[in-house]
């Protein structure tokens, strides 16, 4: 099935204390504007940094707003498999539908020590998972074979979130573990490779644009779905555009959250320390910019 998940930034009311309202206010137009899953904590969530205290707090107060009205994920990979697990299993005690994990990182691991991981896992979580492949964070990818022979060991590793610009790992992935599992689904993380994934036998994206412009891309899905191709065609031509808000400020996060504050979504544009908010002088830029793509 394809789709679109929203991987959803979090709202803060300071470095160290999240705001759950801004949040529900986020999942709410989000669910609104036909998102078709929301995953909280991902890395547009900034997930290392914030307590697992925190985290628990919008793990159960996030459940009755999306539960049953999207497909509702959370992002509980961790250095410590054993928190990892934990965290896994608390937000299905509170509601999850699914999980995604990230591996350890800052360590290049094996093909032996991701299988081992990640079984690891799936053995004691009590739930479905969504491996999230992010080479840049991780330090290595997990190759097709690998995410094959887990998909085939553990029947809750139902998908993957492959984080790479350029398609061809995530192409490998579809032609690899498609011919033997095709409910196995496989998501790129980048918005402008949506119609390269479907076009190819993939399910979609899980991407941060959704977050600024769900109606957008909820459209584009209704497109691919009713294999409406010149909708298709020019709804890409307005994303290639947007993914330039990318690169204006590093961290994009803040960039998006710049713009929930300005349509009255998020209360504060705050970041965990140590990311900064977009500094006064490219404020207006990047508000020039959110114009040209309204």
């Amino acid at each position: 099935m394809i789709k679109y998940i929203a991987p959803a930034l979090t709202a803060l009311r300071n470095a160290n204390e999240v705001d759950i309202e801004s949040c529900v206010r986020l999942y709410d137009n989000l669910i609104k504007n036909g998102i078709d899953g929301i995953a909280v904590f991902g890395t547009s969530g900034e997930f290392p940094h914030i307590s697992i205290d925190e985290k628990k707090k919008l793990i159960k107060a996030a459940a009755p707003v999306i539960k049953g009205k999207a497909e509702y994920i959370v992002g509980t990979g961790s250095m410590d498999i054993n928190e990892t697990i934990a965290l896994s299993n608390f937000s299905f005690d509170n509601g999850a539908d699914a999980v995604i994990i990230v591996g350890p990182y800052y360590y290049g691991l094996t093909d032996d020590s991701i299988f081992e991981y990640y079984s690891k896992a799936a053995a004691e979580i009590k739930g479905n998972i969504y491996i999230y492949n992010f080479p840049d964070r991780t330090s290595y990818s997990i190759k097709p074979k690998t995410l094959l022979a887990l998909a085939k060991k553990h029947k809750n590793i139902i998908g993957v979130k492959d984080t790479l610009p350029d398609m061809g790992h995530t192409v490998d992935l579809i032609k690899t573990i498609k011919a033997e599992l095709p409910d196995f689904a496989v998501f790129s993380a980048y918005d402008n490779n949506f119609a390269y994934n479907i076009l190819s036998g993939g399910n979609g994206c899980v991407a941060i644009l959704a977050n600024i412009a769900p109606k957008l891309f909820s459209n584009w899905v209704k497109a691919a779905r009713e294999h409406d191709f010149d909708s298709l065609a020019k709804i890409q031509k307005t994303v290639d555009r947007m993914m330039d808000v990318l690169w204006i400020y590093s961290p994009f996060l803040s960039t998006m959250k710049l713009f929930l504050v300005d349509r009255g979504i998020f209360a504060k544009d705050v970041m965990t320390f140590p990311s900064l908010t977009v500094p006064e002088a490219k404020k207006q830029e990047l508000r020039d910019f959110f114009k040209t793509i309204q």
